[in-house]
């Protein structure tokens, strides 16, 4: 097994790529839970980080929104981690 593109906890490191809300949010629940589900877990976590709601709204973040930009995803990813 090829290890140099792993991380320090040896899985694959993140790929940030367009990706839906909901897609995204999946990553980090790793299907053990709907898709619903997980956006609301998703929506919580932005919520409930310190900082984290207004980092995301000045990159252009809406509540509604269907796509999340890879410069919204990298805010994500710093606050609560890779998922």
């Amino acid at each position: 097994m090829k290890t140099d593109n792993l991380n320090p906890e040896g899985k694959e490191p993140f790929v940030f790529k367009p990706y839906t809300k909901s897609a995204f949010a999946m990553l980090y629940t790793r299907d053990t839970m709907s898709r619903r589900s997980a956006l609301n877990w998703l929506n919580c976590e932005i919520a409930s980080f310190p900082g984290l709601k207004e980092e995301l709204e000045a990159l252009g973040y809406r509540p509604g929104q269907r796509l999340i930009t890879i410069a919204q995803q990298r805010a994500i990813v710093e606050a609560i981690g890779e998922p």
